[in-house]
């Protein structure tokens, strides 16, 4: 049976023939195009799984963070100190006082926008001793750290296999050009001589 035309030179593109001018490097080359195309194909489940196993991990953690943190009202105790240079959007340190959620009176520094007075009241995190800390990871951002963990992975691992199959054809490609130099430097003596 014979394949269509272009599917043909296709399939003999990919595998480079047969023929008493294939060599072994082209085997090797062969071989190496089989290797990335697996781990293209193979790698893609490899990174939903991984990707499963990443989006669990965080969900858990995003629960204990959930349950371990509160928001509590802190109320600012001095005006905001900005320097001159500052960004409008840039948050500074104000000293605050709040109440933990076991209802021991804390004081300590926030993070607070530049017009911030004393008297206003913030939303703070905290932490079951009422010390300050940031919110719990949301859904979404569990989704987004899924996407960017298993999506690097997968990047990574296909790039890393493309280029050591381009080093691996560069390396073979000078092997096979130095034995082609020197079966030339050995054919060429007697082609260049002038038949009488």
């Amino acid at each position: 049976m014979t394949l269509p035309g272009p599917l043909t030179r296709g399939v003999r593109r990919f595998t480079l023939g047969s023929g008493p001018l294939k060599r072994t490097s082209h085997t090797v080359e062969f071989v190496s195009r089989v290797v990335v195309l697996l781990v293209v194909l193979l790698s893609v489940p490899a990174a939903l799984a991984v990707g499963t196993a990443v989006r669990s991990d965080l969900a858990a953690v995003a629960r204990q963070q959930a349950d371990e943190r509160t928001q509590v009202p802190a109320v600012v105790t001095a005006d905001a100190v900005v320097p001159a240079d500052a960004a409008p959007r840039v948050r500074v340190p104000v000293p605050a006082r709040w109440t933990s959620p076991d209802g021991t009176p804390v004081e300590g520094q926030v993070l607070a926008r530049p017009t911030t007075r004393a008297g206003d009241t913030l939303v703070l995190w905290t932490t079951s001793d009422g010390r300050p800390t940031g919110a719990p990871m949301t859904p979404a951002a569990v989704r987004r750290s899924t996407l960017v963990l298993a999506g690097l992975g997968w990047a990574g691992t296909v790039v890393t296999t493309v280029l050591l199959h381009a080093a691996l054809c560069r390396l073979v490609a000078s092997r096979a050009d130095r034995w082609w130099t020197r079966e030339w430097a050995r054919v060429e003596p007697t082609w260049s001589r002038r038949v009488p």
